[in-house]
């Protein structure tokens, strides 16, 4: 069976209706063809065309599977609809294009369509009727016929309570959580509680609920049990008779009579305490439910049904709090495979088996049934082989997997309604794992037509996410909320597409691309003109996504003006998180059809005016364009927008008149100006009732009184978020003005996030309770007001308040109020110059704040506030006279007493204190990983005495950077660190390493003279100690784990210790160290075989690197400032692939004289780099070469067609100022990326479309010209 043949009709029916919709007898369509008569017979032609070739639609669905030839017939019948869709969508771009121009209605427009408008259309329209009435001829002669019925649904089989017991993995939690539920009163004194199980189809609901069903406990604590499979058809009646032969009550003399068998029922569980279980519930009619739950209602005290269900409506229509079942761990997901596919085999024995039965066992995500499935096939295969190539298949393309899993998914997806079948259907664009975004979502459907308005959008998708097919996943570390589908569901709208809608990475030269009509793509590093030639021959094509990633691929200028203007059905188009600098106008002169436009977080700086020719458009989405400064003039002619979001497009000046954009609905992260010149009025703001997310308003300076505020109706304005709210600089004294201005802006209560900058009032207004982020900059306030009365603050930043003096118990609000900032987790005091006192309650303020930072505060004095429980990260910077010394770090008790209630601190940064001298490690907290300590001038660092024995076990990292009192740091300070970093601190001479040390970086400490120890490190990094000398005694024998050792800067250092260095040294790199270097030939490089990677910068360029032994298990070289290289020692590198020159005077060719004739012999070379040799002339290269690098050379004239070798794929070229030609006609059919910047000689060559060059290099996937992709 194709589950997916029913949703490709499914779409096929959605387009029927839209063109339904357009032709009806009251439609604009057929007005307008009121002057041509038979253009008018010709739409009611195809009307009554398309409805006879309806009524055969669902039967030609059920029967595609099985008979190619009507596969084929309704691949016609799509791509003939989609043709007549189109033409109409013309007809009425052309209306919209009319009425634009001359603000006339449909009705008026007639007259004005073009004679030769109608002929084109009549042309094409005459054509796609010809083919629609030979596709309705074809209907006899496949045997399709009229059917209105729908096709047969999937059904489960029905389950029983029957558990094996070892069967059963990773739910024992869940199970002894649900049985202690089970035992328990109801605390409200109810005699029957609900406890609904909710989760995905094959995650496990049903086996929970029978290991419950059978415990003991619950056995013997229940006088009366049932069990029975609802599934998915309600029937009263069969419900009624199930529980009755379950509790053994069923007479068979009642027969078919419903009201006979629900009394019997009702008499058989009055006054017993029963448990009942309702297996697979899918009904969510409330009246139903409530009918049958009246027949439990008279049972005794602790009764208790468990209902399973997919449908998250089920659970909250019971009215009780579901248990969620999730999926399962990886680690336990193999024990259940295990336990199905070796149980026979022992995998110690076996451990091919494992390595690949585990992979095997993560491609299911934590499904047990996919896991049990997967694993039945297995079971009987012997073969390792058999297993990976299990491994390499998709699950779908298992047959046990098709009649095992998917009926048990099909289940869900039987159960929507046609519209969210498509719905559902439709995000099959989506890769696997990806978080996507609900309104994005929703806009797409609409802009596909698959719903009509936002809300029906939205209804459909929490009824998607209610059954278990989209996952949510909450706001976490400043990324929004998102949503997922679990990959089993993923592949199950993935085929019921019916390979509608694709991603192209997965379908690459694949015949589907032909049938697909929505598409998205994920690029990696490059390469998009490649990847998205297919889209050529894709003229149907109504979607294309381009995928968020982490990388931002460039769209190159050969795909925005040769590719994406072909696409010319296209409805909706994403670019977002794209490289982009410019958007021809070609794009959306021919993209007019476009009702959905995501460019979020692209590098714009204005939208070209072509953009207003999208009269069709709906939803434009310019979120994150941090470049972009202006909106065109003309955007007014977008008169369908209804969706606009400019969130976070700090750069943009000012919006257009918003009340000419008639259409719009909703408009996210407005910024609006205030009074002078085009600035909006008060009435204007107060007109908005389409503001959503983040709204900012500034130059509040220009509002005069409390009753021009009122005019913005700010109370009415629900949908905002987010606010912001800014005075700008004045002169004038208006603080009791702006603080009746702001008593009157006091925003609707579903305001989240707040911020007030330069507020010159005295007094604050009372805020609503439901702030969860509120930031105040430069205020004038003389006291903070009462925040920590706000129940849901969890973030306050406290910026440039120049007149704070105190921060005073009127900060914390009434002490009746109980905890003060009870939810804030992030408090940040920053630039407050006449801050002295923070008054401290002592009274457990503050209980959940994880991060705590006060930054240049100079005055500020006394004590922070203790107990804070939750802290894990305390920063303090530039607060000089903060007394850091009593009682936080000089006596042991009081500072003991300080952080004795930060159990979770984990990171301490202070910065700039001068009052702290000296730091107690021993009695840190245990949590504590990381101390960053800069520029406090008195700090000194004692170590140990007396009977301490250790310092700080825990502490992980330790950073020094400007403390110029430390001379010396202890091991025994911080014997645990893995990583110290020293930089800047003069008077150390001497650094002993703790044994545990892995990273070491030290840099500017101009005395340091020794450093020794660091049996552990792994990375060693010196720089700019200028009288260091001697690096540790006996490297080779004490550092036996350093694999990487840079030393830069270090002009005193002569010589590495006796011995050389350790053996498994990886990577090396010496920079400007001329003693060193002059020493070379005592560096014993020949005896390290593990160096891979050698970096010598010299400072001078009178030393040749010659008569050097090195390793020949060096892959990279890299050298600059020398004479010139020695060709014995190029030979030597039989490993090299990665070769850096640069600064090299004597090289004026890659011939016999220059750089040696023995890079042909380096047959490993890949990648060659060439840098400041401006000497060189020509080159030559070795034939292995797969990269060129080459910059700054400025005598550089030519590349010969002989100088580039066959397998060369990348070439790099810059600020060559005199190379004047490349080998054009001969440029590499293997190169894939060609850069090439700073070379004025070549750009004019190498111009799109026009360049000399241009035909030779067209064939390149990468070309970047002066950093602009082409």
């Amino acid at each position: 069976m194709d589950i997916g043949l029913a949703v490709g009709g499914a779409f096929l029916s959605s387009a029927l209706n839209v063109l339904f919709d357009r032709l009806t007898p009251q439609g604009d369509l057929l007005n307008m063809f009121q002057k041509h008569t038979n253009d008018v017979r010709l739409l009611k032609k195809l009307r009554m065309t398309l409805l006879g070739l309806q009524t055969v639609l669902s039967d030609a669905e059920n029967k595609q599977a099985s008979n190619q030839f009507v596969s084929q017939w309704l691949n016609e019948l799509r791509d003939a609809v989609d043709s007549a869709e189109n033409l109409m969508e013309q007809v009425n771009y052309e209306v919209l294009r009319l009425q634009v121009s001359s603000n006339q209605q449909v009705s008026d427009l007639n007259l004005c369509l073009s004679d030769d408008f109608f002929l084109n259309i009549k042309e094409k329209l005459e054509d796609t009727i010809e083919t629609l009435k030979d596709l309705q001829e074809q209907i006899g002669l496949l045997g399709l016929k009229e059917h209105f019925g729908s096709t047969k649904r999937e059904t489960r089989t029905p389950s029983t309570s029957l558990v094996d017991d070892s069967d059963i993995f990773g739910r024992q939690n869940d199970i002894e959580n649900l049985i202690d539920h089970l035992l328990s009163e109801d605390v409200n004194g109810n005699f029957l509680t609900v406890v609904p199980i909710v989760g995905m189809g094959g995650v496990g609901k049903t086996t929970l609920a029978k290991a419950v069903y059978n415990d003991e406990k619950v056995k013997n604590h229940f006088g009366l049990k049932a069990w029975f499979c609802v599934s998915e058809a309600y029937d009263a009646f069969r419900i009624t008779k199930g529980l009755l032969q379950e509790i053994g009550s069923f007479d068979l003399k009642v027969g078919d009579n419903l009201n006979q068998l629900q009394a019997k029922l009702k008499e058989s569980l009055k006054g017993k305490k029963f448990l009942v279980v309702l297996d697979d519930v899918w009904n969510d009619n409330y009246n139903e439910w409530d009918d049958l739950r009246n027949l439990f209602v008279q049972g005794d005290m602790g009764s208790k049904i468990i209902v399973t269900t997919r449908k998250e409506n089920v659970a909250s229509m019971m009215g009780s709090r579901a248990i969620n079942v999730g999926t399962l761990s990886s680690e336990v997901s193999w024990d259940l495979f295990k336990r199905h596919s070796l149980e026979n085999r022992d995998p110690e024995e076996h451990p091919k088996f494992e390595e690949v039965g585990r992979k095997i066992a993560d491609k299911c995500k934590g499904v047990p049934l996919a896991l049990k499935t997967l694993a039945g096939i297995l079971r009987c295969k012997s073969e390792v082989e058999e297993w990976r190539d299990i491994l390499s298949r998709k699950i779908w393309d298992q047959p046990s997997c098709l009649n095992g899993i998917l009926p048990a998914l099909m289940l869900s997806y039987n159960d929507l309604p046609p519209d969210l079948k498509r719905c559902f259907a439709y995000c099959a664009i989506y890769p696997k794992d990806y978080l996507f975004c609900k309104d994005q979502v929703i806009y797409l459907w609409i802009a596909n037509g698959l719903v009509q308005q936002f809300h029906s959008g939205n209804q459909y998708f929490c009824e998607l996410r209610s059954r278990s097919l989209f996952e949510r996943v909450p706001e976490s570390e400043g990324k929004p909320e998102g949503f997922l589908m679990h990959d089993l569901v993923n592949d199950l709208a993935r085929i019921a597409s019916s390979k509608l809608c694709i991603r192209l990475e997965e379908n690459k030269g694949s015949h589907m691309l032909e049938q697909s009509r929505h598409m998205s793509y994920s690029m990696g590093e490059g390469d998009d003109f490649e990847q998205l030639k297919p889209l050529y021959k894709l003229q149907q094509l109504r979607t294309l996504l381009l995928i968020d990633t982490d990388y931002s691929p460039p769209l190159t200028k050969r795909v925005l003006h040769n590719i994406l203007p072909r696409l010319t059905s296209l409805r909706s188009l994403s670019l977002s998180n794209s490289w982009i600098v410019e958007l021809p106008d070609v794009l959306f002169i021919k993209l007019k059809l476009l009702r959905f436009l995501d460019l979020s977080r692209v590098l714009i700086e204005k939208l070209p005016d072509s953009i207003c020719v999208l009269y069709n458009l709906e939803t434009l989405l310019l979120s994150h364009c941090s470049n972009l400064k202006e909106l065109p003039l003309q955007m007014e002619k977008l008169i369908n927008l209804r969706h606009l979001d400019v969130s976070n497009t700090f750069s943009l000046k000012m919006l257009l008149h918003l009340s000419k954009l008639k259409s719009l609905q909703v408009l996210v992260g407005a910024k609006l100006l205030l009074g002078g010149h085009g600035g909006l009025r008060m009435e204007d703001l107060g007109e908005l009732h389409n503001l959503y997310g983040s709204l900012s308003i500034l130059e509040l300076q220009n509002v005069v009184d409390r009753r021009e505020a009122l005019k913005a109706n700010f109370w009415e304005k629900n949908h905002v978020d987010k606010l912001s709210l800014e005075w700008s600089e004045s002169t004038a004294d208006n603080s009791q003005t702006e603080r009746d201005i702001l008593d009157e802006l006091c925003p609707h209560t579903n305001i989240k996030e707040l911020q007030i900058t330069g507020y010159r009032g005295t007094k604050f207004p009372n805020w609503p309770p439901s702030l969860s982020f509120l930031e105040l900059v430069k205020l004038s306030i003389d006291s903070l007001p009462a925040l920590g009365q706000l129940p849901s603050l969890k973030f306050l930043f406290i910026r440039r308040m120049h007149r704070i003096t105190e921060v005073t118990e009127e900060f914390y609000g009434s002490s009746s109020s109980g905890k003060h900032f009870n939810s804030l987790e992030k408090l940040e005091f920053e630039d407050m110059p006449e801050w002295k006192q923070w008054h401290v309650l002592g009274s457990g303020e503050f209980p959940i704040l994880e991060n705590l930072s006060i930054e240049n505060c100079p005055k500020l004095i006394g004590k922070l506030p203790e107990n804070l429980c939750s802290l894990t990260e305390l920063s303090i910077s530039r607060c000089p006279e903060l007394n850091l010394e009593t009682p936080l770090f000089n006596e042991a008790e009081l500072f003991t007493s300080q952080l004795k209630g930060m159990k979770h601190i984990v990171d301490l940064y202070i910065v700039g204190c001068n009052s702290l001298t000296s730091l107690p490690f021993s009695i840190l907290p245990s949590t504590l990983k990381t101390i960053t300590i800069s520029r406090c001038q008195k700090l000194k660092l004692d170590p140990p005495v007396g009977e301490i024995s250790y310092c700080n076990m825990f502490l992980e990292r330790l950073k020094l950077h400007e403390c110029v009192s430390i001379d010396d740091i202890s091991p025994e300070l911080v014997p645990r660190a893995c990583k110290l970093n020293i930089s800047s601190c003069h008077n150390i001479t001497s650094f002993s390493i703790p044994t545990v040390t892995e990273r070491l970086f030290i840099f500017g400490c101009h005395n340091l003279s020794v450093a020794c120890g660091g049996s552990q490190m792994t990375y060693l990094g010196i720089v700019y100690c200028e009288k260091l000398k001697w690096l540790p005694e006996r490297m080779q024998e004490l550092l036996p784990s350093l694999k990487e050792l840079e030393l830069l800067d270090c002009p005193e250092i002569e010589s590495f210790p006796e011995g050389g260095m350790p053996f498994n040294l990886q990577q090396l790199r010496i920079g400007n160290c001329k003693k060193l270097v002059n020493s070379r030939k005592e560096w014993s490089l020949h005896r390290l075989p593990c160096l891979r990677k050698l970096v010598i910068e010299h400072d001078g360029s009178d030393e040749e690197i010659e008569h050097w032994e090195l390793p020949c298990s060096i892959q990279r070289f890299e050298v600059s400032n020398l004479k010139t290289l020695s060709t014995q020692l190029l030979k030597s590198l039989t490993s090299l692939e990665d070769l850096r020159i640069g600064n090299l005077p004597q090289i004026q060719s890659m011939l016999e004289e220059g750089l040696p004739s023995s890079l042909s012999h380096l047959t490993s070379l890949q990648s060659l780099s060439i840098f400041s040799c401006h000497q060189l002339q020509s080159l030559s290269l070795p034939s292995s070469l797969s990269k060129l690098n080459i910059e700054n050379c400025p005598n550089l004239q030519s590349l010969s067609e002989s100088a580039l070798p066959s397998s060369l794929y990348e070439l790099t070229i810059a600020h060559c100022a005199n190379l004047q030609s490349l080998p054009a006609k001969g440029m590499l059919s293997s190169l894939s990326k060609l850069d090439i910047s700073n070379c004025p000689f070549l750009k004019p060559l190498l111009e799109f479309d026009k360049g000399e060059y241009w035909p030779e290099i067209a064939h390149i996937s990468i070309i970047e010209i002066d950093e602009e992709y082409l």
